[in-house]
């Protein structure tokens, strides 16, 4: 529903579940968006949070009284919420979790994995529907090789391409800013993306979705030409998309999960 630095947020549905990744965008926008595919949002089973940071958050306690939904947060990240979101936030309905344990919220299952980000925690999330496997992966700006096996068995891939490097360095951003996003703390970068799928992308993965892609820092067309590259190698048939931060996309996975 929204990627980027202004906000983000990842809605999954089943025919008995809802739940939502990330809380940066508004209710009503998480609304009308969903509403422009014929999807209403009158309930929400749960709120996955992958970490604190404010473009993650900021809308969290509002979506989270309007729909009375769960919230599965890392016990750090729930710790150190920015205090425009906690002000707000009760811990009624908080649930912490750890990574690499597995949860299921109805008939959707999956396991946090722990990332690399300048937070006090930052989890991606491999989640199990049916015979359908997804992983979301971004905000990170490294992941460790033991997933790798992981997420070759997944069918949708949900992954961070957030910066052409060169665009980066020549931009007008702080040079300690610079050095955060190129650290393995920051973000992956369209050729570091380039990199991981050459190592992960397989027969099983049908869909993948770059996200997070910087506004100023990058663009579609190389964010594209990257992954393109890694499809041709792997020699895959895979449907590629590109998360943006105004404009929804939808996958729909019933087939799939046939």
């Amino acid at each position: 529903l929204a990627s980027g630095s202004k906000g983000n947020a990842t809605y999954i549905e089943t025919k008995n579940t809802k739940i939502l990744i990330d809380a940066g965008i508004s209710y009503n926008k998480l609304k009308e968006r969903l509403l422009s595919f014929d999807i209403l949002l009158d309930t929400l089973d749960a709120i996955l949070i992958t970490h604190e940071h404010i473009d993650h958050v900021m809308h969290l306690a509002q979506i989270k009284k309007r729909t009375k939904a769960k919230v599965y947060i890392n016990e750090s990240s729930y710790y150190n919420l920015p205090k425009t979101v906690t002000c707000n936030l009760t811990d009624h309905n908080i649930f912490f979790i750890n990574p690499e344990s597995k949860y299921n919220i109805g008939d959707i299952y999956f396991v946090p994995i722990s990332l690399s980000h300048d937070t006090k925690n930052i989890y991606g999330y491999l989640f199990k529907i049916n015979n359908t496997n997804i992983a979301y992966v971004t905000d990170t700006g490294h992941i460790l090789p033991k997933y790798y096996a992981l997420l070759r068995k997944m069918n949708v891939l949900i992954l961070e391409s957030n910066h052409d490097v060169e665009m980066l360095l020549n931009s007008k951003r702080d040079y300690r800013l610079k050095q955060r996003i190129l650290s393995n703390k920051g973000h992956l970068s369209n050729e570091q993306c380039e990199a991981i799928l050459n190592d992960v992308l397989s027969e099983h993965t049908k869909h993948l979705i770059l996200a997070h892609l910087s506004e100023e820092c990058n663009t579609e067309e190389l964010a594209l030409k990257h992954a393109i590259n890694a499809i041709s190698n792997a020699k895959v048939n895979t449907n590629l998309f590109v998360g943006k931060q105004n404009e929804p996309i939808l996958l729909d996975l019933e087939e799939d999960c046939a």
